[in-house]
């Protein structure tokens, strides 16, 4: 007979929660891949004993925190968020849902970049991939729903988790109720006739990978190695060492080109997010003058989960994580998202029929939902052969009567 574990008294249950929030506290004020366990210590007043009796260590820790506070309330609200935009009777507001992402409670911020973090957190993953499979079934984003509905489940889950990555740069944005609403009509004007596989993008995107190309051989291979080493390890743990072994560079070269990691880290940020909007913005380029933007803005979607670019989506996913905590990658963002936003109007301009107001939601819209996107690929394979363009199409038609 299986021996049975002595329940814990009041006092110990006690101190476990208040352990777990003190948990979640300082993963809101560091991020969690900068969280220890002296810092927890300190936060909950207990002795070092209290917690390194219970956690081997702090991937131990965060597992636990994430099955014991975050899973939970951040998949009750995702179906939640989900339902309002599928139109679930009994689910939340649209702008219920737009206000939460745009200031998250502590223990939602925390949960949602356990999402990424999950992703190449062994420890981590190991609770959270299951978790996420069976929630993400459940609502019609798994490989056995038909397609055509899968795709417009997927516009709906990116939308949200993309805007949920994206307040970490830009918080408490008074234009998510906007960009969902328009998003959400959008979803439910889109027929789910049966669709073909995602049709291949063509000559309108020349540059399709996108590369450093500034000219300075140096520069171009430690901007393409950070890329790779902060896509696989997170902001956080990517050190200069690695990055020159990388780049087959020792530790002293990089720093005869950067003063400092942040100085490195920053430039590969600029140089690599700037290039992949003018991807984009060929492809929205092609469909203005085609007169069929929503074929593109459906290619756009394809090009958002393409195999040979996953590395670098990876890499952006890692900044706005580390952007929620560190000011340098913040500050990098928005610089990115204002340089973005005069492309997009430059862009649409007058011959897209859309006003200038319409055309920020645009950005928004564009700016952050290929982060949801490179969060659901994380955890599915196969997102690249979903065709978007019957939900593109019935959204440039809303968005040129709004």
């Amino acid at each position: 007979m299986p021996l049975q574990p002595r329940a814990k008294s009041k006092a110990s249950q006690e101190n476990d929660a208040r352990i777990l929030e003190a948990g979640i506290a300082e993963a809101h004020a560091v991020g969690l891949d900068r969280i220890a366990l002296r810092a927890v210590v300190r936060r909950c007043n207990l002795t070092s004993g209290a917690i390194y009796g219970r956690y081997e260590d702090s991937d131990d820790f965060i597992a636990s925190v994430w099955t014991e506070r975050l899973g939970a309330p951040l998949f009750d609200f995702l179906s939640g968020a989900m339902g309002a935009f599928l139109g679930t009777e009994g689910s939340p507001s649209i702008d219920s849902v737009a206000a939460t992402v745009a200031n998250p409670p502590k223990h939602l911020a925390v949960a949602f970049e356990a999402l990424v973090v999950g992703r190449r957190n062994d420890v981590l993953g190991d609770e959270v991939a299951d978790d996420f499979a069976l929630w993400a079934e459940k609502w019609g984003l798994g490989s056995a729903t038909d397609p055509s509905v899968r795709a417009l489940n997927v516009v709906a889950f990116t939308t949200i988790m993309g805007a949920a990555l994206y307040s970490f740069v830009e918080p408490k944005l008074a234009d998510w109720n906007l960009v969902f609403a328009i998003m959400a009509a959008a979803i439910r004007d889109t027929s789910t006739a049966r669709s073909t596989k995602a049709p291949p993008i063509g000559d309108e995107l020349p540059n399709f990978d996108v590369e450093p190309g500034t000219g300075e051989p140096l520069r171009d291979a430690l901007i393409s190695a950070t890329a790779n080493v902060i896509g696989r390890t997170g902001y956080e743990r990517a050190t200069v060492s690695r990055i020159g072994r990388r780049a087959k560079l020792t530790g002293g070269a990089v720093y005869t080109r950067y003063e400092t990691k942040d100085d490195l880290i920053i430039d590969t940020l600029d140089t690599l997010l700037s290039g992949a909007i003018v991807g984009t913005s060929e492809l929205t380029a092609h469909g203005v003058k085609s007169g069929d933007l929503g074929e593109s803005i459906g290619k756009i979607y394809t090009l958002g989960v393409t195999p040979s670019r996953k590395q670098w989506r990876q890499f952006r996913l890692e900044t706005y994580v580390a952007a929620r905590t560190r000011k340098e990658p913040r500050a990098a963002l928005r610089r990115v998202h204002s340089a973005g936003l005069v492309r997009y109007n430059d862009m649409l301009g007058p011959r897209s029929r859309m006003d200038d107001g319409v055309i920020r939601l645009v950005a928004r819209g564009g700016q952050s939902i290929p982060l949801g996107l490179s969060l659901l690929e994380s955890y599915q394979s196969d997102l690249h052969e979903l065709n978007f363009h019957a939900f593109s199409a019935s959204l440039v038609n809303l968005l040129r009567t709004v």
